[in-house]
């Protein structure tokens, strides 16, 4: 990724978004996984340098105009892959942090957490925005019935900006 193209996406991330990278605690070299897309990616790209970033969005159209931002910033590194929190298209202990957004109905919700336990290594940390204390209240929940550890949520200045954090242990 070229400095101005690094510059731009740090420019560009919410406070959300930066509240997601820290909440995961990502460090050069981590493989991460992101639920989302746009300046969370080449966030999360920039603080992982040499580390993979997989990219999971349901829609192939989505993934095709992430692919073009890719290249054109020169961000090697980002694989981008089809699917969905319930079901994610990685191997078990694929990598050692997610952050996104995990927009399944409350149903899912359960299956979504098993999920992202069976993806992160051991120790592997996790950061999900939630729109509101109800969701976030389900989602600890869910990460909790997984097996999830220091699961907390943190307020964020307006509405879409609660984080909830975990371990996976």
């Amino acid at each position: 990724m070229s400095d101005g193209s690094r510059r731009r996406a740090e420019r560009e991330l919410s406070a959300v978004d930066v509240r997601l990278l820290d909440g995961a605690a990502l460090a050069a070299g981590d493989d991460v996984l992101v639920l989302g897309a746009g300046p969370l990616v080449f966030g999360a790209h920039e603080r992982v340098g040499d580390g993979w970033v997989y990219v999971v969005r349901s829609q192939v159209d989505d993934l095709e105009e992430l692919l073009g931002e890719a290249h054109r910033s020169g961000a090697a590194g980002v694989a981008y892959l089809v699917g969905d929190a319930p079901v994610l298209p990685l191997p078990d202990g694929a990598v050692g942090a997610a952050v996104g957004r995990v927009a399944v109905e409350a149903d899912a919700l359960v299956e979504a957490a098993r999920e992202l336990h069976r993806v992160l290594r051991p120790e592997g940390r996790l950061a999900l925005g939630e729109p509101d204390e109800e969701g976030g209240q389900a989602l600890r929940d869910a990460l909790a019935a997984a097996g999830f550890v220091e699961i907390a949520a943190s307020a964020g200045s307006g509405p879409g900006e609660d984080v909830v954090t975990a371990r996976r242990p």
